[in-house]
């Protein structure tokens, strides 16, 4: 077991991952506990996560094992300036964008390993958001970081960090140990940041209330809680809570390796070229960008988003 262990975290880091850790399946459901949790805290966000079956990882999978949950570090790109305040990082730096990140065939290159080794999997993107449970519960369980009061995912360099995991047909385990500070009880700079108040205490957040979820999956509406200038200028996702806070002030963005040509392609995400551009062009150029936060049959959100965000005066 140990053996196994450690060659699959070797093959995830020759593969292009960060880090990796392996916990059992039966770990996963102390999720449940916390799952129940964060619907008390916040009752409307039920309606949200009840499609992605979080807390149902060994009902789903009753042949797993084991996860293995890799870490991969999004810092290490440069993010153009004028995307910024625009475009979530994380949405356009994943690893699942494989018309401008190259790293996306190492990752399937770490798949056909484990096909190659006789292990069955499910996992990677080929399950959509939901995955095969709640990925950042896998990530602290197997000690590679820790949540922060945004209900963020941090390891040692920020919160900039893609999450990929896989339920897998063998018995290992790999656990990590970390020395993260955690956060200071006085700071609430993440709350302060946010705009709509979706983060009402540390670790509590109404999805209904997140930018992020409005000018995505939410279709680019604006609910009647919620005022238009409150979205300013973001087209797709938001940062505010993750780049307020300590943990990541001190990255430059301006640093880093290019991502495919991700600079020459900031203009076809412009909100001037957005808001009149076609379907065609806006599934090729903009929601192919989006990490599947935006749907090729929902391209029109593109444009709702892009005309307010131009409307906005700062």
């Amino acid at each position: 077991m140990e053996q196994l262990a450690n060659k699959i975290r070797e093959k995830a880091l020759e593969y292009g991952f960060s880090n990796c850790g392996i916990i059992s399946v039966d770990k996963m459901e102390g999720f449940k506990k916390l799952y129940r949790k964060r619907i008390f805290k916040a009752p409307t966000s039920w309606l949200v996560y009840r499609t992605l079956k979080l807390s149902q990882t060994r009902k789903r999978f009753p042949w797993a094992k084991s996860v293995i949950v890799c870490t991969y570090w999004l810092g290490k790109f440069k993010f153009p300036k004028e995307l910024q305040g625009k475009y979530a990082k994380a949405f356009i730096l994943s690893q699942n964008n494989e018309k401008i990140n190259k790293d996306y065939k190492e990752r399937e290159k770490f798949e056909k390993w484990l096909e190659e080794n006789g292990i069955r999997y499910e996992g990677g993107d080929k399950l959509g958001h939901g995955s095969i449970g709640s990925l950042r519960y896998a990530a602290v369980t197997a000690g590679l970081g820790i949540i922060r009061k945004n209900n963020f995912f941090y390891d040692e360099r920020g919160s900039y960090v893609e999450l990929v995991a896989y339920v897998i047909d063998k018995e290992c385990e790999l656990i990590h140990k970390n020395n993260l500070k955690k956060c200071s009880p006085k700071c609430d700079l993440c709350q302060k940041a946010c705009q709509t108040k979706a983060l009402k205490a540390p670790n509590t957040m109404e999805p209904l209330k997140c930018i992020s979820f409005w000018t995505t999956f939410g279709k680019g509406a604006v609910p009647p809680n919620l005022k238009k200038e409150m979205f300013r200028e973001w087209i797709c996702g938001c940062d505010d809570c993750q780049d307020v806070c300590p943990f990541n002030r001190r990255h430059n963005w301006e640093v880093g390796e290019d991502l495919e040509g991700l600079a020459e392609l900031s203009s076809n995400l412009m909100a001037e070229k957005i808001k009149d551009a076609s379907d065609e062009f806006l599934i090729n150029n903009v929601a192919s960008l989006t990490d599947n936060h935006i749907l090729a049959k929902d391209v029109s959100t593109l444009r709702k988003n892009a005309k307010r965000a131009l409307s906005y005066k700062k």
